[in-house]
């Protein structure tokens, strides 16, 4: 076990997720750290998911991804780390997540939208009390 950033040795050349601190998911490859945990990931993609709820038995995960490329993450903004097993194809066959496109997700994240919108169920947004200090 290393202190602080150094113990990101560990992940180094490893697929990564990387939940920011305004709530976006970042999957790639970490290529490299320094002191303050800003990190370089490669082959980045942000990761997007919408859980939808059919009925009381039946919810349905949707998952896209829009590659982003080679990408700076500031050491500040993480708010959590992990590895990820590469097997994106083997969720897919268990039908718990379906990955659509991008297109097809807005599509799906719209009509949900509206959903909630008419049954009167509250849209749950992410509020992480610790970002208030970001508010002009």
């Amino acid at each position: 076990f290393l202190p602080g950033a150094s113990s990101l040795v560990e992940q180094l050349d490893q697929q990564m997720l990387v939940v920011l601190r305004d709530g976006r998911h970042l999957v790639g490859t970490l290529r490299t750290f320094d002191q303050f945990s800003n990190m370089v990931m490669e082959d980045t993609s942000e990761r997007r998911i919408l859980v939808v709820t059919k009925d009381e038995d039946e919810t349905i995960c949707y998952q896209t991804d829009i590659k982003l490329g080679l990408y700076i993450v500031r050491g500040d903004s993480v708010v959590l780390m992990g590895e990820v097993d590469g097997d994106e194809q083997q969720l897919e066959n268990d039908g718990k997540i379906r990955i659509v496109s991008l297109e097809e997700f807005e599509q799906l994240e719209e009509e949900e939208t509206k959903r909630k919108e008419e049954s009167g169920d509250v849209i749950d947004n992410i509020n992480w009390d610790f970002d208030m200090d970001l508010v002009a």
